[in-house]
């Protein structure tokens, strides 16, 4: 192939506002780059604390049992704003219960909306502290009710609740599960 013949193509001028010694060697920006990559790393880290569930969403799971009967709740205890997360409460009757009742600290429903509740309770209501109390058809002795509560945590809703569950019989108080939720904004 034939090369071109001729004079040699003259450098091209840059534009007025390019300086190569900043634009292009980052000569007096040094110190950005140490803050971009401070920055990176900080939200490197903060992905590997999201993942490593730090910020919440895996469920715990605890108990308490009392005479007449127990109770379990398996529920997360760190939750982010926006999240729908669910509830599961089991209720085992030792001896048959006329009124089992579910009663829910404040902080599980504080800025915070319960979407739906499986099975449907026979009623429900709030004491003068503010507490839910689901309350249940009779239960007979050696039989289970599991509650599923589908919950979603409110962006506003930062901070730690008290998130304790009881079970009660009418107004006999079975068991207690003393539990504390930390909400992420």
């Amino acid at each position: 192939m034939n090369e071109p013949q001729g004079e040699p193509v003259p450098p091209v001028d840059l534009p007025a506002e390019i300086d190569l010694g900043r634009h292009r060697d980052y000569e007096g920006r040094l110190e950005a780059r140490w803050l971009r990559r401070g920055f990176l790393t900080l939200l490197f880290v903060f992905i590997v604390a999201a993942l490593a569930n730090v910020f919440g969403q895996a469920a715990a799971t605890d108990t308490a049992s009392g005479a007449a009967g127990s109770l379990s709740v398996k529920a997360p205890s760190r939750v982010r704003g926006g999240l729908t997360y669910q509830g599961e409460f089991v209720i085992s009757a030792a001896r048959d219960l006329g009124a089992p009742t579910l009663v829910l600290d404040r902080g599980w429903v504080d800025q915070t909306t319960v979407n739906t509740v499986q099975p449907e309770p026979a009623g429900s209501t709030t004491d003068a502290e503010g507490n839910l109390k689901l309350r249940f058809p009779p239960l007979s002795a050696g039989r289970t009710l599991v509650v599923y509560v589908e919950f979603q945590a409110n962006p506003i809703n930062v901070g730690s609740h008290d998130a304790d569950v009881s079970l009660d019989d009418a107004d006999e108080r079975i068991a207690t599960i003393e539990r504390t939720q930390l909400d992420f904004p």
